[in-house]
Order: C-alpha cells, then sequence, then structure tokens
C-alpha cells in the first residue's frame, strides 16, 4: 500500500537524519545560489532607482542568500575547524590549512556569488 511505503521512506529519511548521512538534496543548493542571484540582480536594480537607503530590504535579502549559500557550500570546511576547536586545535589534523581552507572556500564562493552580476 502507499502509506506504507510513505512511513518506510519516512523512517529511513528519519534514520539517515539521525545517523548524520542524510545529504541535501542538490537541487535545493541549487535553488538557494539562483535564488541569491536573482536577490543580487533586484538589490543592484533597487540601488540604481532608490539609492542605497531605500534598497535595505534587497540587501538584506542578499546578505541572508549569500550567507546561507556559502554555509551550505562550505559546510565541510567548517564542521572541521569546529571539530579542531572543540578539540583546542590539538587534533593532528589541526593546521593553520584548517582554518585557511574554511576561509578560502568562504572568500571564493562569495566573491563569486556577487561578481557573477
Amino acid at each position: 500500500p502507499v502509506w506504507l511505503k510513505c512511513r518506510t521512506a519516512q523512517a529511513t529519511r528519519s534514520t539517515r537524519q539521525a545517523a548524520g548521512t542524510l545529504e541535501r538534496h542538490p537541487i535545493k543548493r541549487m535553488t538557494s545560489v539562483v535564488d541569491t542571484k536573482v536577490a543580487i540582480r533586484t538589490y543592484k536594480a533597487a540601488l540604481k532607482e532608490k539609492g542605497a537607503d531605500a534598497s535595505a530590504v534587497e540587501r538584506k535579502a542578499v546578505v541572508n542568500g549569500v550567507s546561507k549559500a556559502v554555509k551550505s557550500e562550505c559546510a565541510p570546511y567548517v564542521e572541521d575547524f569546529f571539530g579542531c576547536f572543540q578539540h583546542r586545535f590539538a587534533l593532528n589534523s589541526c593546521t593553520d590549512a584548517t582554518v585557511g581552507k574554511m576561509l578560502k572556500c568562504q572568500e571564493q564562493f562569495s566573491a563569486q556569488l556577487l561578481a557573477s552580476h
């Protein structure tokens, strides 16, 4: 029956979520980036039309969108960094490169988003 398939899928999803193995669907991430690019275009148009003071809502949408997109894209590097942070950088894998990779990812991805328009 259909209801059993749905419940089984939900149970599997919940189990995978609890185990931390459930990844976000790539289309969701793409939608977020696409939405952010649209927000950037909207902000730039509002900036030209209304000026800096009147485009606060659009600016907020861009900041939130870029923040969420960068968070999603750079999550593995952020997880590595916080793993090191929690262990007070005492792990062998915790080097300056751990922090550098995270910052480089955040800088490059946000620059790419903002420069694309």
